[in-house]
């Protein structure tokens, strides 16, 4: 029996990612190695295309396509160079392996793929951002915790030092340029007519001060380069109208009001300056506040009830004024009607005024003490001559009615001592200040002491009297009712005329309109009261009173008028016309159309 010996045939296989290779026996196959896509196989330095024997002496090169990973560094610097930021490109890489095979007479290669990470190097960073020309404020920290954990955004790794900005021009105003409303927080009762304050400024007053500009300090970009600071703001600051730029000591500047009125500021230009005259568009009421000015007012509505107007210029109001307290240095020119206020026009004369009481409070008590001088005086000569004397006459003598009148005048004139007796002419001073050693004096009776101190408080009363009268301030308005108007100067009544009120006039009265009439209270003046007409029938008392030196002109004069000139007056008790009165040597001589009137 014949047997026959198959052949063996080659074999190859992959083992430890080795292609291995074993020849076939006599008679068999060789073993092959097939193409496979993504590998390249070299067989004898040759590239395969198609199947290909080998044997174990054949050369056999396998090339996987590994692929590295790789990163790229996009280095950007900001707008202005105060940073520096990365930005990391990755691509991962791929490490390529042959799986093992078990033994095949024909070959077809596998293989396994690992990815390799893109990892950033903290040493190609630092590199690129030189290359780039970061040179200022790296912060490798950053740059090293940018490598290790990189990100898609940008990540910061450098800043550069900013400029240190300047400090801006400044202009502080140390009053209020426009109208507020300051409510006291620790007040529980509020005059609100009192919490609204216009602007308001007095001649050489500070309005405001400016301070130039700081330059800032420059700054590096994280290529070393210099960044200039911004340039601090310089506001305009220029004078206007009644405003005066002043150079300080300090190297402050200074607008300086050159008038007194309402300051004004124009931002655009920059310009301060001062209005002589502050327009006020509407009535000063509570929604206004009491309006007061250091110069001149244009009130272009009316005065209600309980307000009050004040100012150091001249003053005018368009509408009706009731129930308010006019005030101005200079005239003051109402043009509707007034009832129940006080109008004063002139410069401030509180201290003369509350002189002027004290002064008549103290001759009032003098005249007491004095009256009581003669009374005792006649007591005694009623009683040398024998006449019996009554119970009154004996409470005349006592001592103490005597004491009793004499306090009087002492707390008079101790209410005068309080005063500041500095503001008199200096020898009127020196004369008020001598009555208080009259006072304490000793080996004077109280009455020797009363002729002594009226004797030198007299010229104190008359200078008094003249300051009273003094100044150019008028008082314009058509008419009053109720009222009390005061003028340095002149008061003219345009209109209708007054009915019950007290005018006082440094200068002249004068109730030119139609009709005219003055009825009820007083009309005083120094040189001239003239009206067409005064009093009324039924009327209250009116008085006419001028100075020793003035006049007084009436077209018509009704009873119960008094006509007072100097010391001598006249009461009327028919109407008289055509009346003109003044004194005559001694005499008040009272001219009218039906003949004179004359009294001693």
């Amino acid at each position: 029996m014949n047997s026959e010996v198959e052949p063996t045939h080659g074999q190859t296989w992959v083992e430890g990612g080795i292609v291995r290779v074993k020849n076939p026996g006599p008679g068999g196959k060789p073993a092959a190695i097939l193409p496979c896509p993504g590998i390249e196989i070299l067989v004898s330095g040759r590239k395969i295309a198609a199947e290909e024997p080998v044997a174990e002496t054949t050369p056999l090169q396998i090339h996987l396509p590994d692929q590295s990973p790789s990163v790229s560094y996009k280095i950007q610097i900001a707008k202005g160079g105060l940073a520096a930021t990365v930005t990391f490109s990755l691509r991962e890489g791929v490490k390529y392996a042959l799986a093992d095979l078990p033994p095949s007479e024909r070959l077809v290669l596998k293989y396994t793929t690992t990815p390799v990470p893109a990892v950033p190097d903290l040493g190609r960073l630092l590199e690129a951002m030189k290359e780039k020309g970061v040179v200022i404020g790296v912060d490798e920290k950053a740059c090293a915790e940018a490598c290790k954990q990189p990100k898609p955004e940008p990540c910061v790794v450098a800043v550069g030092e900013p400029a240190v900005p300047g400090k801006d021009g400044e202009i502080q105003f140390l009053i209020p340029m426009e109208r507020i409303v300051d409510l006291p927080p620790d007040v529980l009762q509020i005059d609100f007519r009192e919490t609204v304050k216009m602007p308001d400024v007095k001649a050489r007053q500070v309005i405001a001060i400016k301070r130039d500009p700081l330059p800032g300090a420059p700054g590096k970009s994280v290529t070393g380069a210099s960044i200039p600071p911004p340039r601090p703001k310089d506001p305009h600051f220029r004078a206007g109208k009644g405003v005066e730029i002043r150079l300080e000591q300090n190297g402050l500047q200074s607008a300086v009001a050159a008038i007194s009125g309402c300051p004004m500021f124009s931002e655009e230009s920059g310009v301060i300056s001062v209005e002589p005259v502050m327009t006020y568009k509407g009535d000063v009421d509570l929604s206004s506040g009491n309006v007061r000015s250091s110069g001149g007012l244009n009130i272009l509505g009316g005065v209600a009830e309980g307000m009050k107007v004040e100012c150091e210029g001249n003053q005018e109001i368009a509408g009706k004024v009731t129930g308010a307290s006019l005030k101005a240095w200079g005239s003051i020119k109402i043009r509707d009607n007034v009832f129940k206020s006080t109008v004063t026009a002139g410069k401030d004369s509180t201290w003369v005024r509350t002189m002027d009481a004290i002064l008549k409070n103290v001759e009032e008590a003098a005249d007491g003490v004095l009256l009581l001088e003669a009374q005792i005086k006649d007591v005694v000569e009623r009683k040398t001559a024998g006449e019996i004397l009554t119970d009154g006459d004996l409470q005349v003598v006592d001592e103490e009615v005597r004491l009793e009148r004499f306090r009087s005048l002492v707390i008079a004139l101790s209410a005068l001592y309080k005063e500041n007796v500095q503001l008199f002419p200096r020898q009127l001073a020196d004369r008020v200040r001598g009555t208080r050693d009259l006072l304490a004096g000793f080996g004077t009776t109280m009455f020797e002491k009363t002729h002594s101190i009226m004797e030198g408080l007299s010229e104190a009363g008359i200078w008094i009297a003249q300051e009273l009268m003094k100044g150019k301030s008028d008082v314009v308005l058509p008419y009053a009712q109720s009222s009390t108007i005061e003028a340095s100067r002149d008061i003219i009544v345009s209109g209708q005329g007054v009915f019950y009120c007290n005018l006082l006039a440094g200068r002249a009265i004068k109730v030119v309109g139609s009709p005219g009439l003055v009825r009820g209270g007083e009309a005083r003046a120094r040189e001239l009261v003239q009206v067409n007409a005064a009093g009324g029938q039924g009327a209250a008392p009116t008085l006419l009173a001028v100075s020793r030196d003035g006049k007084i002109q009436a077209q018509t004069i009704y009873p119960n008028t008094v006509i007072s000139v100097g010391r001598l007056s006249f009461r009327t008790e028919n109407t008289i016309e055509a009346v003109k009165a003044a004194i005559q040597g001694n005499r008040l001589l009272v001219v009218t159309a039906t003949g004179s009137i004359e009294v001693q």
